[in-house]
C-alpha cells in the first residue's frame, strides 16, 4: 500500500481502495515526569474505501507494538465510519469465507468478519485460520476468533464489543470487559497447538468516550495481563450499527 499525500485543492472524490499516511490534525496527549501534558504530532493512517473509512492516528505506534517483542505502548484507538449496511458489503475473498465459516457459537460473527476486514484493507493482513481451525490442547477453555499474518507477524485476534444497553459504559464495566479478554487471550496462546508471535484484543467501541474509559482502565492494568497483546479500540461513528446488535 502506498502512500498518497493529501494535496490542496483536489476533489473529495472517495476512491475505492487507498491508504493514506499524513501528519494528522489531531494529537496524543502524554503525562510527562512532572505530570504536565505533553502534547505530540504523530503520523495518521488513513483509509478509503467503498465499504467503510478508517482512521488510525498512532500508525506507526501500532506496526511497532505488533513488530518489536519489547514494545510497551499496546494500546491505540481508531475510527470507523461506515457507508453501506453490513450485509451490502463487497467483503474480501477472506472475510467473505471467515463469515461463511461456522464459529463457536454466538452472536459475533459480524464484529469477527468486519475485524478481519479492516486488518486486511487497511495493513495488510491475510487470514491464516478460522475460529474452528486452530487447535487447543488442553481443549475447552479460551480460543481467539481467527489468525492472520500482517507486518510480517502471525497473529491470534480476539474479537469483543464495548457497550451498554442501559445506562453508561463506565470503569466497572471496562474492567471487567478487559480483564476477561485479556486473561483469556493469554489462555488461549498459551493452549494453541498453532503458535503466533503476538495476540491482538480488537474491541469495537459505540463512542469515543467508552473508548476513552477502556485507555484509563488499560493504564492501571498489571503488567502480566497486558503482556504480549495489543489492544485496538475502533469507535463507530454511527453507534446504532448493526455491529451493537445481537444478530448473526
Amino acid at each position: 500500500m502506498g502512500c498518497v499525500p493529501f494535496a490542496a485543492g483536489q476533489a473529495k472524490a472517495r476512491p475505492r481502495h487507498r491508504t493514506r499516511h499524513s501528519k494528522s490534525r489531531f494529537h496524543t496527549q502524554n503525562k510527562n515526569q512532572e505530570g504536565q501534558i505533553k502534547v505530540q504530532q504523530t503520523p495518521c493512517n488513513i483509509y478509503l474505501g467503498e465499504n467503510f473509512a478508517t482512521k488510525l492516528q498512532a500508525a506507526f505506534q501500532f506496526e511497532r507494538s505488533l513488530q518489536q517483542a519489547d514494545f510497551e505502548d499496546g494500546f491505540v484507538q481508531c475510527r470507523f465510519d461506515p457507508f453501506k449496511r453490513y450485509h451490502e458489503m463487497t467483503l474480501s475473498g477472506m472475510a467473505a469465507r471467515m463469515k461463511e465459516c461456522p464459529n463457536a457459537g454466538g452472536d459475533s460473527v459480524e464484529s469477527e468478519v468486519l475485524s478481519l476486514e479492516l486488518l486486511h484493507r487497511c495493513f495488510g493482513a491475510k487470514l491464516l485460520k478460522t475460529e474452528m481451525e486452530v487447535k487447543y490442547f488442553p481443549y475447552g477453555g479460551s480460543i481467539v476468533d481467527y489468525t492472520c499474518e500482517m507486518f510480517g507477524v502471525s497473529l491470534g485476534v480476539s474479537v469483543t464489543r464495548a457497550m451498554k444497553y442501559k445506562g453508561e459504559f463506565e470503569k466497572e464495566d471496562a474492567e471487567k470487559l478487559l480483564g476477561k479478554k485479556l486473561r483469556g487471550i493469554v489462555n488461549a496462546t498459551q493452549n494453541a497447538l498453532d503458535k503466533w508471535s503476538k495476540q491482538i484484543l480488537h474491541i469495537w467501541a459505540t463512542s469515543s468516550k467508552v473508548a476513552d474509559v477502556l485507555t484509563s482502565v488499560y493504564r492501571d492494568l498489571s503488567p502480566q495481563l497486558r503482556i504480549n497483546t495489543v489492544v485496538l479500540v475502533t469507535i463507530v461513528t454511527t453507534p446504532q450499527h448493526s455491529l451493537f446488535k445481537n444478530s448473526r
